[in-house]
């Protein structure tokens, strides 16, 4: 109703002003000649910005979904998982751990061509196996989130860690594993340690550029130092 009295409104100025109703009907069916075409226009504009909010809104509820994650479990798994790297101090170096102020795509390209050296007779597979138990639960919320189901690489990196925890929990007895138990294990725990660590990179990388107040405090507390004192020091 508004808008058609504005439109009466409008066409009784003009009126006023032109004093022209022979041309009316001209202009009429001009401008009715045209709305096809502006719908179109303005259906395709408004999708696009739609579809545009649509997917932004999807991607921060998916970063939402992997701080959680790094929260809750992925740090201290890490950890866990670094026990194992026999050159864990030379990758520390690698990635410069106690420098990630421009965290990025030659940050990564370094950790995907380093030389790793993990094995699983080089620390307590036992103590790895209580905490993967201990977080099963927690993986398995998130491994059923539909947010994750197009995040390829996350999902990837969740079956790998799913499969060293059912790989370690088969095995009752962990002490005097046949060697071909062990390299075999060795070859798992490597395959999580390095998705786990390549979305680690990424998540640190989210934050420095969305949330730098997040990211400092992760910086002071992540995985690859070996203090975990958060105090802000000169």
């Amino acid at each position: 109703m508004i808008i058609l009295s504005s439109s009466v409104g409008i066409y009784l100025i003009q009126l006023l002003i032109f004093q022209r109703t022979q041309d009316t009907f001209f202009y009429l069916l001009q401008d009715l000649a045209f709305i096809p075409i502006q719908v179109v226009i303005v259906t395709l504009v408004f999708n696009k910005l739609l579809n545009s909010r649509e997917k932004q809104q999807k991607v921060k509820r998916i970063n939402v979904i992997i701080t959680t994650f790094f929260i809750e479990a992925g740090s201290d798994l890490i950890r866990e998982m670094s026990a194992f790297d026999r050159k864990f101090n030379d990758f520390c170096k690698t990635i410069d751990a106690r420098d990630l102020s421009n965290p990025g795509t030659a940050l990564k390209k370094r950790v995907k061509n380093y030389d790793w050296a993990v094995d699983s007779e080089s620390a307590n597979l036992y103590q790895l196996k209580a905490f993967l138990i201990g977080k099963k639960a927690f993986l398995l919320t998130m491994l059923e989130n539909n947010n994750l189901i197009e995040h390829d690489s996350f999902t990837d990196m969740l079956w790998a860690i799913f499969h060293i925890t059912d790989e370690l929990q088969c095995r009752e007895n962990l002490d005097d594993l046949p060697r071909s138990d062990t390299a075999h294990l060795s070859i798992d725990i490597l395959r999580a340690y390095k998705l786990l660590i390549s979305e680690w990179l990424d998540y640190i990388t989210y934050l420095h550029n969305d949330y730098p107040y997040l990211f400092s405090l992760e910086v002071r507390k992540n995985p690859f130092i070996g203090s975990q004192d958060v105090r802000i020091l000169k």
